[in-house]
């Protein structure tokens, strides 16, 4: 942060001081059943944290003030960063999944939830693949959960359900966790329809129309997106499994 290229795309331009840090809110018991109800389409998260949904509307509201737009920073694969941002402009508030190239200050939106709609941004097996790296700053599952939104893929494994339950478990959900998993994969396809993946000249690309990722996208991005989630289109193991669900 900030991405001047970015914010001089609004009309008029946004000041980078509006940008907040919201690391630390993942620590805050509110913060998964809120981000799952707004970003991710769950209407079950509160009751499976065991927490009063009006609580967690509030904190939502909250999260969505015009004058304050959170960030959420993930390392990926080869030094690249993928910024999950609360668009909270008014007129055009949304999600951005924002990728920053290794050595850049510049961003490719990878994915955009209401708003400009834009994405998806990555497959099953690429998301699984991008949060099992090893990191110190967020678990595996805290990984999973903030990229889901930004997965599109007709190929979603049926352990996919099973995935997403346990990491649902790993950042506090109490009960009710397969309904949360089943209300994430069906919110994704709601955003993004039922987009098949393939391959164009070794590198993943998206049939889905409106995916950064599309058959006549610049090579350029093409790759360094697959790198940023990487490399390989598929990884069989977790194609096949839906990955192993150790979310911790």
């Amino acid at each position: 942060m900030p991405f001047p290229g970015y914010l001089n795309r609004f009309h008029p331009p946004v000041d980078a001081s509006v940008l907040v840090d919201a690391t630390p809110w993942l620590a805050d018991p509110l913060f998964w059943p809120a981000f799952l109800l707004s970003v991710g389409g769950s209407y079950t998260a509160a009751l499976a944290f065991d927490l009063d949904p009006a609580d967690v509307e509030v904190y939502a509201e909250e999260m969505h003030q015009h004058n304050s737009w959170p960030v959420i920073s993930l390392d990926l694969s080869q030094g690249h960063r993928m910024h999950i941002l609360f668009r909270n402009y008014e007129g055009d508030s949304g999600w951005d999944y924002l990728l920053q190239q290794a050595g850049s200050d510049e961003v490719i939106t990878a994915a955009a939830l209401e708003g400009g709609f834009h994405g998806p941004a990555l497959s099953w097996p690429e998301l699984v693949r991008t949060a099992g790296q090893p990191n110190p700053k967020h678990s595996q599952a805290e990984r999973l959960l903030l990229l889901l939104p930004a997965v599109g893929d007709a190929a979603t494994p049926p352990g996919a359900n099973q995935v997403i339950a346990a990491a649902v478990t790993a950042v506090g959900g109490q009960c009710r966790q397969k309904d949360v998993a089943g209300e994430l994969l069906a919110a994704s396809n709601r955003f993004w329809g039922y987009c098949d993946w393939t391959e164009q000249k070794g590198l993943p690309v998206c049939l889905g129309h409106h995916s950064p990722r599309h058959l006549e996208a610049p090579a350029d991005r093409l790759a360094v997106l697959a790198e940023a989630f990487g490399g390989a289109l598929l990884d069989e193991q977790a194609a096949k499994s839906g990955g192993d669900g150790c979310w911790g």
